[in-house]
């Protein structure tokens, strides 16, 4: 019987790899049959700005994307990026709250989440009600703001460490964003930690080729040519250079990690210590 049940168990290990590797092999088709994208696609000068899906796709969010988190091992990341998170701390993007149950609580101050789509945030809101951490993270005094990141309304160096996981890809202009960050940290100790997805390159100047290598470029490749689409389902553009954006902001990038084949950064950077860009007007 045992052996029944281990070549059983084979074979629906094996029909879930062929089927992964059909569905795989299905999606790069597609991506090699589809036209050129358009240039400066990975420019967000040049991408329609989209805020919509969120509002809808909020009460659904976690199930749409914690499978795909999980096989990817996001919890880890974000896990690995909090651990810089101290005193009082301002999480932008913050969404439906994904990353409350990862900070060390004891190293918290204060908390406040923002973000632009109040649906989502009613749903972070949710969780703290419901988390078995409840008591901890009230003593943060948790507050839940409806805020463009793009125009904080803070005054300058109101927090020890500000955060930013996988929001730069939906700003319409991430550097203002970044810089605003930069503006409410605190210069002399304090941090901005970012998790976002991108390109694997920089963009290649109109006639060189991608400096990557033949992998870096066909995967470039493919999220330039799904950028449109996946941003018009979910708001998203997951083709932005993110190392390019944060030093346009003028911050000091510190400590810089790189997963999934190059699309993931993990980036623990500074605002500069001279006067920062003012707050966007």
């Amino acid at each position: 019987m045992s052996k029944v049940l281990r070549f059983g168990a084979l074979g629906v290990a094996g029909l879930a790899l062929f089927g992964a590797g059909t569905l795989v092999s299905y999606r790069a088709y597609r991506i090699h049959l589809a036209p050129p994208p358009p240039p400066n696609c990975h420019d967000p000068r040049h991408q329609r700005h989209n805020l919509g899906p969120y509002d809808r796709v909020a009460p659904e969010f976690d199930n749409c994307i914690g499978w795909d988190e999980f096989l990817m091992g996001m919890g880890r990341r974000r896990r690995q990026l909090l651990e810089h998170a101290s005193g009082d701390v301002l999480e932008v993007s913050a969404g439906t709250g994904r990353n409350l149950g990862m900070l060390d609580l004891g190293r918290v101050t204060s908390l406040t989440l923002t973000d632009a789509s109040g649906e989502m945030l009613k749903q972070a809101f949710q969780k703290v009600q419901t988390s078995a951490d409840r008591t901890r993270l009230e003593r943060t005094n948790p507050k839940f703001v409806v805020m463009d990141s793009e125009r904080l309304l803070f005054d300058d160096d109101s927090f020890d460490t500000v955060v930013d996981t996988f929001g730069l890809c939906s700003h319409a202009d991430p550097v203002a964003a970044l810089r605003e960050m930069a503006r409410v940290c605190r210069k002399a100790s304090g941090r901005v930690l970012l998790l976002e997805h991108g390109r694997t390159e920089p963009p290649a100047p109109a006639g060189e080729s991608a400096s990557g290598g033949p992998v870096h470029a066909w995967i470039d490749m493919a999220l330039d040519k799904t950028s449109t689409e996946h941003a018009e389902e979910w708001g998203c553009w997951w083709n932005r250079d993110i190392p390019g954006l944060v030093k346009e902001a003028g911050l000091e990038i510190e400590r810089l990690e790189r997963f999934h084949l190059g699309t993931t950064y993990l980036i623990v950077c500074r605002p500069r210590r001279e006067a920062v860009t003012a707050k966007t007007k």
